[in-house]
């Protein structure tokens, strides 16, 4: 950070309070507040690839393939030994569901369009053939046939307007063909014929990327709705990848010669970017633009792969934590109710501490009305501040059922839980619809067991998938989320979904811990702290999987086993070791302006 004494001697703006746009570096002084300030700069991401779920099915020549990251379709291919297959796979954000098969078996398909409305053309069934089918989200048709029949081209568009572009059989092809929704129509050809290409964009703006011409090439060439036009090469010659994107921002994965590189194209140029985790070529790709994109399955030589890895590329701000006014009193696995800038703290894991409650009115902690009951290692959740619900925890006789509810000036019991429990974690944002699950109670210790509330009663539902404690939650009853825990011995990096009636497996968080907290929806999450050994670590969730991003500033663990905010604005406050009054907030958009120090 820069200090008093790095400005002296510079010319510095006079601000009445903060400045509600500063620009990234500005340095201003706060003439209400009596302080240097300035405006830090946002913190970015890397381009970085993770794992996602395998395809059900390994295969290579996986050319057949449309949608985005986050709803997709793969089609065809080859199967070990080498056989063509119709199988096609859906994919949801975080699971592959096997759908109707290709009427037409084959690979080194030309795919496009999206997860319910796709197009198959041409490929390898065997031998180059022109069949073309639509998918409906359930089930291929034939339609109409491509004028000259093919294997390994590419394609751009949708279902009802697409594009198709070179291929082999028997030679290299530079053919490129229109389609309509009902007809294909023969338009320019390529400049450079070639197979095993990548394709992205639309019927009338895309790109032919790569390629065989025999022989790899990096050549590009951009449609412009009548004719093609080279611009700059890839930066490693190669054919047999996976691509996607627009016409101006597209994204190039593996290949052949067997490679795990990735480029990305901005409307003029090729930019190496960090490769896949596992090189391949032969694979399928989707990508919404040059910042997401998803490697499908392939040809590892050998063997064919089921291995499919998601991209997230550089640049996206993702925010940053920065310190906030302390807590009145030091506490860890402390409870928290309500948003960004009206939250509710109470409760703890000590004994002095566990009746004490501090509400956040967006800039200052005021003790208010103490709980009724010593609670220790209890959850709880809430909208507001003015409304909250403490549950279970450690009454000093054993695990206890107890519930209390917070209207804003006190607390008065509520219904108990049907499982007496403790270090058990919740989702919800409202005293009418909760959830809890998991922790420790009478044997079997380790919990399971999920119950929901409705403003007045308990009811249990599908239990967890793996019992746990030390856990943490978000999300609401219907679409919720919850992460690690503590499985005696050891910690978890296990994420189960909820979609209000049960619970499904889904990726884990890259670092295994218990005593972290999270915030936001099922699919918009980030996760923070934890233990053990103590972590700093936060993780960035976006429906399908876990995203490293920026560190807490003090590394803690208990900090609450529940939280106010979302993955744009959140605060954590308190945790272990040692206990501390300590508390940060957290902005996905832009960071606070920080006090200058001298």
């Amino acid at each position: 950070m820069a200090t008093y004494k790095d400005i002296v001697g510079t010319a510095i703006r006079n601000n009445a309070g903060n400045i509600p746009t500063a620009e990234t570096g500005q340095i201003f002084f706060d003439s209400t507040n009596i302080d240097f300030k300035y405006q830090q700069p946002n913190k970015t991401t890397a381009a970085s690839w993770s794992t996602a779920a395998p395809l059900n099915t390994a295969r290579a020549y996986l050319f057949g393939c449309a949608g985005d990251k986050t709803a997709s379709l793969a089609f065809g291919g080859n199967e070990p030994p080498g056989s063509v297959t119709g199988k096609t796979e859906s994919w949801n954000g975080a699971s592959w569901t096997e759908t109707g098969d290709l009427n037409d078996s084959r690979g080194e398909i030309g795919g496009c369009g999206t997860q319910t409305a796709a197009l198959a053309a041409g490929g390898n069934s065997p031998g180059g053939t022109s069949n073309t089918e639509e998918f409906n989200g359930s089930s291929w048709t034939e339609v109409a046939n491509l004028n000259t029949a093919r294997k390994s081209l590419a394609a751009a568009g949708t279902m009802e307007a697409a594009l198709v572009f070179g291929g082999y059989d028997p030679s290299f092809h530079a053919v490129t063909e229109s389609w309509n929704g009902t007809a294909w129509t023969e338009v320019a050809d390529l400049n450079d014929a070639r197979n095993q290409l990548g394709g992205a964009g639309i019927q009338t703006a895309a790109l032919a990327i790569g390629g065989n011409t025999p022989g790899s090439t990096g050549n590009t060439e951009q449609w412009g709705g009548s004719s093609w036009t080279e611009v700059a090469d890839l930066n490693t010659a190669r054919y047999a990848m996976g691509s996607g994107g627009t016409y101006t921002s597209a994204i190039a994965m593996g290949g052949e010669p067997k490679t795990g590189k990735t480029e990305l194209w901005d409307g003029s140029s090729w930019t190496e970017v960090t490769d896949m985790n596992t090189a391949r070529q032969t694979l399928g790709g989707v990508a919404t633009n040059n910042t997401s994109g998803m490697a499908i399955g392939g040809d590892q030589s050998p063997p064919y792969s089921n291995l499919v890895e998601l991209f997230t590329g550089a640049g996206a701000d993702i925010g940053a934590w920065a310190t906030s006014t302390a807590l009145n009193t030091a506490r860890s696995g402390q409870l928290g109710a309500g948003i960004y800038t009206a939250a509710l703290m109470f409760a703890s894991d000590q004994t002095p501490t566990a009746q004490l409650t501090e509400k956040w009115n967006g800039s200052s902690w005021t003790e208010v009305g103490d709980l009724n009951s010593a609670g220790i290692k209890s959850t709880g959740f809430g909208a507001t501040y003015d409304a909250a619900i403490r549950c279970g925890g450690d009454a000093g006789s054993g695990y206890s059922a107890i519930s209390e509810t917070w209207n804003g000036s006190s607390w008065s019991e509520g219904s108990d839980l049907n499982q007496a429990r403790e270090q058990h974690a919740s989702v919800s944002g409202s005293v009418t619809a909760g959830l809890v699950f998991g922790g420790q109670g009478p044997p079997p210790a380790m919990q399971t067991v999920t119950e929901q509330y409705n403003g007045s009663a308990w009811t249990e539902t599908g239990d967890l998938n793996t019992g746990r404690y030390f856990a943490a939650g978000s999300g609401s009853t219907t679409a919720g989320l919850a992460f690690g825990g503590n499985l005696d011995p050891g910690n978890t990096d296990v994420t189960e979904s909820f979609n209000g009636s049960s619970w499904t497996e889904v990726n884990d968080l890259n670092t295994a811990r218990h005593g972290l907290i999270g915030f936001g929806t099922s699919t918009a999450t980030l996760a923070t702290g934890g233990g053990d050994p103590v972590k700093a670590n936060t993780e960035d969730w976006n429906g399908a999987v876990w995203a490293e991003t920026s560190d807490l500033n003090t590394a803690r663990k208990h900090l609450s086993r529940a939280s106010a905010g979302t993955t744009t604005n959140g605060l954590v406050f308190g945790g272990t070791p040692p206990v501390t009054t300590a508390s940060e907030e957290w902005s996905g958009s832009s960071v606070a302006i920080k006090v200058l120090t001298d």
